[in-house]
């Protein structure tokens, strides 16, 4: 692997993988925030915004591990590239769309590009990182999930008021061409990681999640990812669309609830990972399972009659805990992948466990929809991602348990 001027300057690494993936993100938002108005024009319900987030999820599914070689050859900033480049034709797909074929061809390519983000954003920072702040540096990174999806619900709905739907859609691409750009000069002060004899064939998932699942130490690991990944892109995907039917609020009121859940977990993510470089990280994420657990069941108690403060106390409350967690989580992630002997140890470790984030993602808003259409309402499936939540802080238990006698040992010592 070549570093070809590498200076591992954190400030250039840590700033484009933020920019990277918040551009990401914002296009894959762009559906789910603007269903209540865009839906009537293209002849469809709005209640049904969950399969597009599941057609991302599914997608990045395949191309996460599907090209994992291709990224490493290309090296991380030609391959942000070129997801960020793939992605913005889907959502210039979905500004053009007339039909609902043009949504999913839109939402495929949104997928494609979605896929590699974690594992190219993970292998620049565990190059540029400091250990004992690698968890709070991996919580910043993540946090561009968070205000991806924040801007996205208060910057879409004010363009699409001002310019129609379809502009407010094609901005999220014209943004991620920027951030394209600068890609280079960010690999001129990083340094290229390309690998020029990295094979690009095709990996698909099931192989490699059953080489993760074979991997004790990542396979709780993935396991929670899967759960928190179905309840965190099950509830972005249809919050708005829950609060406007459940409380009967506007679309821009409830997308600026949405916003400030993922404010919320801009500071819980940076605050868990805080401690987790401090603390016991297994542990860290088997509170916050739980935490997700109890707010999705208080989440069935919203009506019309809670007074708009209670609303959005309750958004920043599930922000600030359950939907902080991946941070903590993909650090962990890395640290196992680098230990490994193989240059592109931590992308392929990020790859594989991403299998399984990317299928809660995809299972979340698809499980979500699946409850409108089959019971009138989402409260079915908000009951299972509950329960998903709670099994997962229950099989967290013996990591931390473990941990916390590791870290017990090691201060004895």
């Amino acid at each position: 692997m070549t570093h070809a001027g590498a200076k591992l300057t954190p400030v250039w690494g840590i700033g484009f993988v933020l920019a990277y993936q918040t551009a990401i993100v914002g296009m894959g938002q762009t559906a789910p925030v603007l269903a209540p108005v865009a839906a009537a024009e293209i002849g469809v319900d709005a209640a049904n915004v969950g399969y597009f987030t599941a057609i991302v999820f599914g997608t990045a599914l395949f191309s996460s591990n599907g090209v994992a070689g291709l990224m490493a050859r290309l090296g991380s900033f030609v391959g942000s590239a070129a997801s960020l480049l793939t992605a913005a034709l889907g959502v210039l797909c979905v500004a053009f769309a007339e039909s609902v074929w043009m949504i999913v061809l839109g939402a495929m390519l949104i997928g494609v590009g979605y896929g590699p983000v974690n594992p190219l954003g993970s292998r620049v920072l565990m190059r540029v990182a400091p250990a004992g702040r690698r968890n709070l540096i991996f919580s910043i990174k993540q946090s561009s999930v968070s205000i991806g999806g924040a801007v996205a619900g208060v910057v879409l709905p004010a363009l699409a008021l001002g310019f129609g739907w379809r502009a407010a859609v094609a901005a999220t691409g014209v943004f991620a061409l920027i951030v394209v750009g600068f890609a280079f000069p960010t690999r001129a002060a990083v340094g290229d990681d390309a690998e020029a004899g990295a094979s690009i064939r095709f990996i698909g998932p099931l192989k490699v999640a059953a080489a993760v699942i074979a991997e004790a130490e990542l396979r709780s690991v993935a396991a929670a990812a899967f759960s928190f990944s179905m309840m965190q892109f099950g509830f972005m995907s249809i919050y708005v669309t829950l609060l406007w039917g459940w409380l009967d609020i506007a679309p821009a009121v409830a997308a600026a609830m949405l916003s400030v859940s993922l404010i919320a977990s801009i500071a819980g993510r940076i605050f868990w990972g805080w401690r987790a470089d401090g603390g016991n990280p297994p542990l860290i994420l088997l509170g916050l399972a739980w935490c997700g657990a109890v707010s999705l069941m208080l989440m069935l108690l919203m009506s019309p009659e809670w007074p708009l403060f209670a609303t959005t106390l309750f958004s920043a409350a599930l922000g600030f805990g359950a939907m902080s967690w991946s941070g903590v989580l993909l650090s962990e992630v890395a640290r196992i992948g680098a230990a490994r002997k193989d240059p592109a140890g931590t992308l392929r470790a990020t790859a594989g466990t991403m299998v399984f984030a990317y299928l809660g993602g995809l299972l979340g808003p698809a499980m979500l929809s699946l409850s409108a259409a089959l019971f009138g309402g989402y409260s079915a499936g908000v009951v299972a991602i509950a329960a998903c939540m709670a099994a997962t802080g229950i099989a967290l238990a013996p990591n931390a348990r473990k941990t916390s006698e590791m870290l017990e040992a090691r201060d004895d010592g």
